[in-house]
Order: C-alpha cells, then structure tokens, then sequence
C-alpha cells in the first residue's frame, strides 16, 4: 500500500483519481502546512502532493519512503529540489496545465493597463464624463512588445501579440529559432539590449538564483520612458524596491503584479499607493479549467512514477536527476 499525502485543497477529480487505485491510501491535511504538521506526517509517506506548502530538507528528510513529490503547478521554489534530487526522488509538475490560463492572464492584465480600465471605470462610476479624454490610452498595433522567457507561456503570448499587430520579440537563453522564425517573431538570448525600445515587458522565466532580481535598478533605467511591465511569473524575479521607484519617478507607465516577493503582502506595502499598478493574488493559473488539469496531472504524475513512467517533461529535476 501506498500512502500518498495531499497537503492542501485540489479540485476533486485529482483526488477521485488517487481514491480508484485500491493500492493508495489518501492522507489529505486539507491546507493545514504548518512545518510541525507537515512534519508529523512525513514518516512513511511515498508520495506529497503540494500546492503552497514549503519542503524543506529538515521536513523531507523525515520522509524515508518518499518517491514522488507532484507540484499542484508548475513553480518549484519551496521543494529543495537540490536535497530530493540528492536521493534520487523525482519532483513532477503539472506542465502546460496552466499555461493557457496564464497567458490570458498576463494579456488582461496588459490590456487593462494599456486602455486605463480600472481609473476609466472609476471615473464614468463616479459621474466625471468630462475628464473622458484626459486618459492616455494607448494602442497595441505596432507596440513592441519584450517576452522574456519562451518557454510553455511565452510561446502561447507571442502570437496573441501578434494577433494585434505588434512587433514581438522575444528572448531565452535556450532559444527555440526555428518556433520563433514559424510564428514570425524575432527571437534574442540577451533581451536587455531590447530594453530601450521595448513598450511592454513580460516576464516567463522560472525563479532560479540567476533569475532573482532579472528585473532591477539598471534594467528599469534602460527600458523605455513610459513602459509597461506584466509579470505572472514568480516575484523574486522582479526587485520590489526598484519597481516602486521606477513607478515613482514615471520610468514606468504601469505594471500588472499577479507576484510579488513576499505574499501576502504586507497591507503597508508601497505598491498600494500606486493607481497604475494592477495586483492579482497569485491566481493567474486559477480558471476552473486550469484547476482540474493540475489536479488530475497532480494525481496522474504520482500514478506515473509508481508505475514507472513518469514522463521527461513533468519531471522538474531530470537534469540532476540525471547527473547524480
């Protein structure tokens, strides 16, 4: 038998997949990932769903059966992925679950500051029709857009973009040319020289120690007067303290904040005084259809590894896996 810890709310039909194998027994601690919780129930555990709950190695190491650790997404920042790769344990994640909903997330959000929705809204609501053409909306056609990352996400964003006419350029150090050259965008490894022209920056790109702080003070000053910046990524990317001065000094137009570094935020946060700032909760992959995809493959890829055939692309530390 084994036994499969679940450790936060998933859509059902993840855990009915989990409940038809008569080999699995389900432990569900249903969002109750206090360290201590998390540690009482390590011992004897094979496989860990998770979602938010943090993994570290003082936790896992407790975990002497463990095979499978299945992320309810795609982000592996709180899974020391180093220490379970160490032990030769796969970390899977749900890969291309969310991606769609993400995509759509990121270009609402872009399209809601590009158009000035939010302040338009508040504006007719509050019967101040006369100030209509103080807004400075903008157009997408011919906008140049910079997507820095081209991986499952990027890849969706890029022809959307283009389906507005814009100039898309995007940017990876693994790039894939052949799939930019068949979109028609124009592809780059290092975007930071694209940043002086560049209208719209996007972020796709995972929270790595090369990647924390991509976005900073010098990469905030080279990019053009007036930009826009999306990032549904992961927040370390972005440097908190420099996004607010570049917002503050008018560097920036405005930034659409699905992360930030630290979440929830603290009420006091400076980014809340900021009208041209756009903030969801962490929820760009929260569409009902994104829902039930990451939780079936949640399910699924623990199945998979069980069986033996958890497939390369869901399997977040192949490489070290590989190397150890």
């Amino acid at each position: 038998m084994k036994r499969v810890l679940v450790t936060e709310t998933m859509h059902p039909c993840g855990l009915e997949i989990l409940a038809g194998r008569d080999d699995i027994e389900v432990v569900h601690l249903e969002g109750d990932i206090r360290p201590e919780t998390l540690l009482a129930h390590m011992p004897g555990v094979h496989a860990i769903a998770a979602r938010s709950a943090e993994l570290t190695a003082d936790i896992l190491n407790h975990a002497n059966e463990l095979e499978v650790i299945s992320r309810h997404g795609v982000g592996c920042d709180l899974i020391d992925v180093e220490y379970v790769s160490g032990r030769g344990i796969p970390v899977a994640i749900a890969s291309g679950a969310n991606s769609l909903s993400v995509a759509e997330h990121t270009m609402a959000l872009m399209m809601a500051l590009a158009k000035e929705l939010p302040a338009q809204d508040k504006m007719a609501k509050s019967g101040n029709w006369h100030k209509r053409n103080e807004f400075r909306v903008r157009d997408f056609q011919g906008a140049k857009i910079l997507i820095v990352g081209f991986g499952r996400i990027g890849r969706l964003i890029a022809p959307m973009c283009k389906a507005f006419g814009m100039d898309v350029v995007v940017a990876d150090i693994k790039l894939d040319r052949e799939l930019a050259d068949q979109m028609g965008v124009r592809a780059v490894e290092d975007f930071r020289p694209e940043l002086p022209t560049a209208d719209f920056l996007t972020l796709h790109v995972p929270l790595y120690p090369e990647t924390h702080h991509l976005i900073s003070t010098d990469e905030f000053d080279a990019i053009k007067r007036g930009a826009i910046i999306l990032n549904c990524a992961r927040g370390g990317i972005v440097d908190d303290d420099a996004l607010i001065k570049a917002l503050d000094s008018g560097q920036i137009d405005g930034a659409g904040i699905d992360v930030l570094s630290v979440e929830p935020p603290d009420s006091n946060h400076p980014i809340f005084r900021h009208d041209d700032v756009l903030i969801t909760p962490h929820n760009g992959a929260a569409s009902v259809s994104s829902a039930i995809a990451m939780s079936r493959m949640t399910a699924e890829n623990i199945l998979d590894c069980f069986d033996g055939k958890l497939r390369d692309d869901c399997t977040f530390n192949l490489e070290l896996l590989k190397a150890s």
